[in-house]
């Protein structure tokens, strides 16, 4: 079946049967869609009746904050999809609640095909059913003119939907900040305006979770923070970050998309407090866990400036399972943005006065980001390497093209006594002076290049077909118009100056000033066609090196086609007359290097695709099915009657089936039996440090309390404080029912237990009992 760019997939299944059928209809979707996905919210509707359906307001409980924050989880999977659940027709409870609107809402990306989740009695696509549900797509967005139907009949796999598990409430994701007790089926309330803020660093599942919760709390106006200038700098690599005015382009695109009726208010935040500190007209504010401290201390800050507190919601964190060992555990920005290190970020310059046979890289970087390191990890696996630093020791020496100009330019003061140019001496005499800077750069700069042309040549005739520049000044000195990429090494300039004055022995003012001197990381980032880093151990860094310079390939349709091939050793297979058996290469992609190819239709080229695709598929199948067969230890079990027969395909993945949830389950109560044991053993570390001070108390001061009050005084305390707080309980609590009793307790607590309150009554009590304690 044919990809569609967009598409809308409108959910009719109830809520509480829906989540556990949610993945398997995702992954059907994003098998017919292939970039962006809208999810439209209509539980209960029918499509098999003789009336039109019509949209109808679905009433935001806290059911339908979790379902659409399990959506957005599940939807991470699916990397290449931007998926957005629309909420129009979602209203939290509020008695300036605005109608559903009449007209068809816009949407950025027009959806060219419908799919839902109702199905067919006998399992066909019933016309019918999917006329109703076209007139209902358009009645409700703007969709291409050709729209197409899908009704989806995922599989849902044995034992998936079992009645326990539709039975089983989703885990509570979002709760407000008040001890209050909240059901699943508790009606949101409604704001006017409220607040949201973050980084919104390429925009992901977990930002458009906390966007979504905020935008169905708001029923007039959100404004939204965007991080910018210093809250950007403590940001793990933000050299990649994107720009400002792009992060407010994407967000503001998904905010118009998923809710048009709002007014939203996106703003610089340049402080912690940022417009939710100091806007009076503001009445929530939408946090996540991480954030959840500094929603109290804008509370703090608004109330010690006479403004009143925000209602705060929590969001939970949405889990990465497949994040890495030096990756973070949850869905961030963080993670994107490590995951570009060592990918092509843009298309390579294209070089032909470079020899043909080689394909040229620039490694750059600020002064200790390791770059070294990285040029030796490049030349291990087979690069040709060339040390700027080299050449110019090179060029400065007696005799070499640079020694007599610089010397008629600079004086022979410059020199040592055996006629070597001092170069800490010439130094001095250009640092911080841009003319006479310019006269050295002028000299060296140039033959330097000269000197890294003879050394391609070199490379060349060694039969190298991939050469790196190592030169920390490569873009100062405009050598990227002899490189076909550039790679740039960043790292935070915090852990620079560390290594600077650990490795040269200078002073952090010092290094400082050299860093100075230098193009910033950003700078160097920006014109770089691959970004590596050395934060991390030296075997992060050396994969992000092999990934680069072998395996991007492995990663295909991240960039346009012109770069389709991802690693250097692909790229350079595609330059100058370089022979498809000149560089060893396993991208199937390079078959346009055969003249045949561009012979053949496009049909046909897609027909070859596709019949390629579909045989590896096979293949994997039959591999997968025979080691089933030699790892899985349950399926030669002697239940099904079958005798010495072979077992069937079915039952081996059945069984497969089975034992690995067996697996699941019994390493979840490992898990929590770890987890309780852990908890015993803090708990008794915690009694035995208590228990040690109780007795070195005594030890130190034997004779220290012969005079304290008595067990008798002290009782009678007890229960003047217990009478008075039993009065208030009594007074406040209802026991007609558990839920009743529940939300009771947690106000009379939030109530009677203040501080203020429970400090009041002891000294009441402590008055009465004046007499029997002195």
């Amino acid at each position: 079946m044919a990809v569609f760019r967009s598409g809308l997939l409108v959910l009719t299944t109830p809520l509480a049967s829906l989540a556990p059928r949610l993945a398997p209809i995702l992954s059907s979707a994003a098998r017919l869609v292939n970039h962006t996905l809208y999810v439209h919210l209509q539980p209960g509707m029918s499509l098999g009746g003789p009336a039109q359906p019509q949209s109808s307001l679905v009433q935001a409980t806290f059911e339908v904050l979790d379902f659409i924050t399990h959506l957005y989880a599940g939807a991470d999977v699916h990397r290449h999809l931007d998926v957005r659940v629309l909420l129009t027709n979602i209203g939290a409870k509020s008695a300036f609640l605005p109608p559903l609107p009449s007209s068809v809402q816009n949407l950025a990306h027009p959806p060219e095909v419908v799919l839902t989740d109702f199905q067919t009695l006998d399992g066909s696509q019933y016309n019918p059913v999917k006329q109703q549900l076209e007139r209902y797509a358009t009645s409700c967005y703007s969709c291409c003119p050709q729209l197409a139907s899908v009704l989806l009949y995922p599989d849902y796999g044995p034992g998936e939907l079992s009645v326990e598990s539709l039975d089983v409430p989703l885990p509570s994701t979002i709760r407000p900040a008040s001890p209050v007790a909240r059901s699943p089926k508790q009606p949101v309330r409604g704001y006017h305006r409220g607040a949201v803020g973050g980084t919104f660093d390429r925009l992901h599942n977990a930002h458009k979770v906390l966007l979504s919760v905020a935008c169905i709390l708001a029923q007039e106006q959100l404004v939204v923070g965007v991080a910018d200038k210093d809250l950007l700098k403590s940001k793990l690599l933000p050299e990649l970050l994107q720009p400002y005015t792009e992060r407010v382009e994407h967000l503001s695109e998904f905010l118009v998309d998923i809710k048009p009726s709002l007014t939203f208010d996106i703003t610089p935040l340049l402080d912690p407090y940022g417009p939710a500190g100091s806007n009076p007209s503001l009445e929530f504010l939408v946090v996540s866990e991480e954030t959840y401290r500094g929603g109290m201390a804008v509370n703090r800050f608004r109330l010690e400036n006479g403004l009143e507190e925000l209602a705060l919601y929590q969001i939970q964190l949405l889990k990465d399972p497949n994040h890495t060992d030096n990756e973070e555990d949850k869905v961030s920005s963080s993670t994107f943005r490590q995951r570009m290190l060592g990918k092509l970020l843009r298309p390579p310059y294209k070089r032909p006065e470079l020899p043909t046979q080689l394909y040229v890289i620039g490694l750059t970087g600020i002064s200790g980001s390791g770059k070294s390191s990285v040029a030796q990890q490049l030349k291990g696996l087979g690069a040709f390497v060339i040390d700027s630093d080299h050449l110019g020791h090179r060029a400065y020496a007696p005799g070499g093209p640079a020694y007599q100009p610089v010397v008629e330019a600079f004086g022979a003061d410059i020199l040592h006594k055996d006629g070597i140019i001092n170069r800490k001496v010439l130094g001095s005499r250009v640092f911080g002076n841009k003319k006479q800077l310019k006269i050295l750069t002028d000299i060296v700069w140039p033959i330097i290049a000269k000197l890294a042309r003879e050394e391609m040549n070199q490379a060349v005739a060694e039969g190298k077909h991939v050469c790196v520049i190592d030169a920390a000044l490569l873009l100062e000195a405009g050598w990227q118009n002899m490189v076909h990429e550039v790679w740039t090494v960043v790292i935070p300039e915090t852990e620079a100056i560390r290594r600077i004055v650990e490795r040269d022995g200078l002073s952090e003012a010092a290094a400082q000033s050299r860093l100075q001197s230098q193009m910033s990381g950003q700078q160097l980032v920006d014109q770089s066609h691959v970004v590596l880093s050395t934060l991390w151990e030296p075997r992060v860094t050396q994969c992000q090196v092999e990934y680069a310079y072998s395996d991007n390939s492995l990663d295909p349709g991240l960039f346009v086609e012109s770069t389709r091939k991802g690693s250097v050793v692909s790229r350079a297979n595609s330059i100058g007359s370089t022979s498809a058996s000149s560089v060893p290469n396993t991208d199937d992609e390079d078959s346009d290097y055969h003249q045949e190819s561009y012979k053949e239709s496009y049909k046909d080229r897609r027909r070859r695709a596709h019949t390629q695709a579909e045989q590896k598929r096979r293949d994997a199948i039959k591999r997968g099915y025979d080691d089933l067969q030699t790892i899985v230890p349950t399926c030669q079990q002697q239940d099904f009657s079958i005798g010495s027969q072979k077992l069937s395909k079915a039952i081996v993945l059945q069984k497969t089936i089975d034992y690995i949830q067996f697996l699941h389950k019994e390493k979840k109560k490992q898990e929590e039996e770890v987890s309780m044991l852990r908890k015993d053993v803090t708990a008794l570390k915690i009694m035995k440090v208590n228990y040690e001070q109780i007795v070195k108390a005594h030890q130190d001061n034997p004779h220290e309390g012969e005079d304290q009050v008595s067990d008798q005084v002290k009782f009678n305390v007890f229960q003047g404080i217990m009478d008075s707080l039993f009065q208030s309980f009594n007074a406040s609590i209802s026991v007609a029912s558990f839920q009743e009793l529940s939300a009771c307790v947690f106000s009379w607590i939030e109530e009677h237990c203040k501080p203020q309150t429970l400090r009041e009554i002891v000294i009441g009590v402590l008055h009465q009992l004046k007499n029997q304690l002195y």
